[in-house]
């Protein structure tokens, strides 16, 4: 099990380091040079591979990369690519080439995104489903510390190094992170080699075939969405609060992600205990009332230590339940389809993330912050009376 947990761990890290940099990176920048929230707001744009990967998730189920076994062979292949193309953006002058930068940040969500099929596929056929909590704890874990090292630290480097330096020191780390992958021995399960659409469909017409998965998926896209509004307002917020972009990183890049480790470790348990339904519920609830807290910035307030103490708890709230999703996302993936199944419901999740940053920026310029953040907790609070039915008859 600790093998397992540490293999895991240093991939989901890994996946999030780049493409947390730019997301949280590219944002402050601009609100710096006082470009409107709707323009921050298209940037979502530049993450549609991660709504999309679903599309080539049954060629990483189906092929494998010759001697480097299955799902293995496509995380060390995708992850080098991400290493080449940080190592590309390093040497960019990104006062002059903004749009060299943004095809980088494009690249980058490309291939994390599709290394994230064959790593949740790993994990799906790693995991037991008595292990499923804690596992998918740790990859929340993971994804918040590589978040701490692509938005918090690299944040903080990016104003005291640079640029070229914040990102070769991004690379090196994505390098120690392939070290686990390099030496795991895959267990290959056999899959069917056929090339016609019918083959390259059929793992989407079962998935889709499944008792209430139409429900499900709409409880999937509308459970994240008061986090993804408040994800994509609160770093211009904090901008116009007068916060640098160090305060920034700090606060949001080390400190909150520090919280959504220590909250996610503490769901894995709890899951255990209480099971999927009460689990999803309990801590929707509480996250999305949590989320409403950002009012406070939004109303004005630039206290530290006030918020400090509201980043923190909405942080480590929407982890909790960011958890839970993510474990009963892994319930409904069959291990010989895993990277299309869960790779589908992390896509409608996506699509959630797109639209609002896309979205939510434009609909603040239009309404202000608190209207924005209150209508994003509304509709995801509105998914909660959606998962008993869901759950109802289920075992």
């Amino acid at each position: 099990m600790k093998t397992k947990l540490i293999l895991l761990a240093s991939l989901y890290i890994s996946q999030y380091i780049p493409t947390t940099f730019f997301i949280q990176t590219v944002p402050v920048l601009m609100r710096q040079q006082n470009m409107s929230l709707g323009a921050i707001g298209f940037l979502g744009f530049l993450i549609v591979p991660s709504a999309l990967k679903f599309l080539w998730s049954p060629l990483v189920d189906r092929y494998r990369l010759p001697g480097l076994g299955h799902y293995r062979g496509w995380i060390i292949g995708f992850q080098s690519l991400s290493i080449v193309t940080l190592l590309v953006t390093a040497f960019l002058d990104v006062q002059t080439n903004i749009t060299g930068l943004l095809v980088c940040m494009f690249l980058a969500f490309l291939f994390s995104s599709s290394q994230d099929i064959a790593t949740d596929a790993l994990a799906v056929n790693l995991l037991l489903p008595q292990e499923r909590g804690i596992g998918n704890a740790i990859q929340a874990s993971g994804n918040f510390l590589g978040a701490i090292i692509g938005g918090g630290a690299a944040l903080i480097l990016l104003e005291k190094a640079g640029f070229r330096t914040t990102l070769l020191t991004m690379a090196i780390a994505l390098l120690l992170c392939l070290v686990p992958i390099l030496f795991h021995q895959e267990h290959l399960i056999s899959v069917a080699k056929s090339t016609t659409l019918k083959s390259y469909l059929q793992p989407f017409i079962r998935f889709f075939s499944r008792p209430k998965m139409g429900l499900w998926l709409l409880v999937v896209l509308l459970y994240m969405i008061s986090e993804n509004v408040s994800g994509t307002l609160i770093r211009p917020l904090l901008v116009d609060r007068g916060l640098s972009l160090s305060d920034i990183g700090w606060l949001l890049g080390v400190v909150s992600y520090v919280s959504r480790i220590i909250a996610a470790l503490m769901a894995g348990v709890l899951i255990g205990q209480w099971g999927r339904k009460r689990s999803l519920i309990t801590f929707g609830v509480i996250a999305n009332v949590a989320a409403l807290l950002y009012i406070l910035p939004a109303a004005g307030v630039a206290s530290p230590s006030i918020l400090y103490a509201v980043c923190i708890l909405v942080s480590g709230l929407q982890s909790m339940a960011y958890t839970a999703l993510l474990t009963a996302m892994m319930d409904r993936s069959n291990p010989t389809t895993a990277g299309t199944d869960y790779t589908t419901q992390i896509s409608v999740a996506f699509v959630g993330v797109v639209a609002t940053t896309v979205l939510g920026g434009m609909v603040a310029d239009a309404i202000g912050y608190t209207l924005t953040l209150i209508i994003g907790a509304v509709v995801s609070l509105s998914s909660m009376l959606l998962i008993p039915k869901v759950y109802k008859d289920s075992h």
